[in-house]
């Protein structure tokens, strides 16, 4: 199965019938890859704008796309077809799902349907190159960090568009391809569960009686001596955080408990951390 790394650039714009930012897709870039990812085809595409009228300053910096330009692009709905011919057949891959979900608000602005259907299997460049290099952390590793990290030559490679920006994300595939290991990132976007996990957003939880919180397994230890305290007041909610007072048994120290309780995809984080006063600062850590 031929592989294709494809990336969209976008201008972020009000769309006044839904009374909403949209980031409509200006270009359309993409490399295809045999099974030794040799690269065998390319394509690129500027889409004619018809939401926004202008290019957002940011946008115009890092592309050096002009509206002048744009509007010699042909319409979204020829861009989908091109390309839905190009990449038939193939497993489909992005630096970040942030394309997926421009690719996405577009599709159900144009034509009411926000399901992607020449998405049939699909990759995270992004999770996957991010872990492989060991970065387990919760930051986003970028395509151009990722680069530097492999020694990839980019000096003749035009960043920020979207042919360039496929090639990029193609060598560090290269770079960290293992065929085993991809495979176990492979999704099934035919699926409605992919959609289910496209399209959900993290959360904070700010109803202190929403039934997704579950106060009975808060609990928070002494800072000083690790011994389990007791809470001394109700809970008060500041900023989606929720507070209160607490005091050890043992050694009698005073502190307050913060929690901040984040609805994820796999269910419910608490965050915890204390502070207490120590000549007259605020000292902050977190609760162990």
């Amino acid at each position: 199965m031929d592989l294709v790394v494809f990336d969209l650039e976008w201008n972020s714009c009000f769309e006044p019938r839904s009374e909403t930012f949209i980031n409509e897709i200006i270009e359309w870039g993409a490399v295809k890859l045999n099974e030794q990812l040799e690269i065998t085809d390319t394509f690129q595409m500027l889409v004619k704008p018809v939401i926004g009228k202008r290019i957002r300053g940011k946008v115009r910096d890092l592309t050096s796309l002009t509206l002048e330009e744009l509007q010699q692009g042909v319409p979204f709905a020829y861009s989908v077809g091109k390309f839905r011919k190009f990449c038939k057949g193939c497993l489909l891959m992005t630096w970040s799902k942030t394309d997926l979900l421009a690719l996405s608000d577009n599709l159900a602005y144009h034509t009411h349907s926000r399901t992607i259907d020449f998405l049939q299997q699909y990759v995270d460049l992004q999770q996957y190159c991010q872990e492989r290099l060991g970065r387990f952390d919760s930051h986003a590793l970028g395509l151009q960090a990722a680069a530097e990290m492999l020694q990839i030559d980019t000096e003749q490679i035009q960043y920020h568009r979207a042919l360039g920006d496929s090639y990029v994300s193609a060598m560090c595939l290269k770079k960290l391809y293992h065929p085993a290991m991809f495979q176990s990132y492979v999704q099934d976007a035919a699926q409605p569960e992919f959609y289910r996990r496209l399209f959900f957003k993290q959360t904070i939880l700010k109803d202190p009686d929403s039934p997704l919180i579950h106060w009975d397994e808060v609990f928070f230890n002494c800072i000083r001596c690790g011994a389990r305290a007791q809470r001394t007041s109700d809970w008060h909610s500041a900023n989606g955080r929720f507070r209160a007072q607490f005091v050890c048994p043992l050694c009698g120290t005073e502190f307050t408990g913060k929690t901040l309780f984040k609805l994820r995809l796999d269910g419910v984080t608490v965050q915890k951390r204390v502070s207490r006063s120590k000549a007259g600062a605020q000292e902050e850590e977190e609760e162990k």
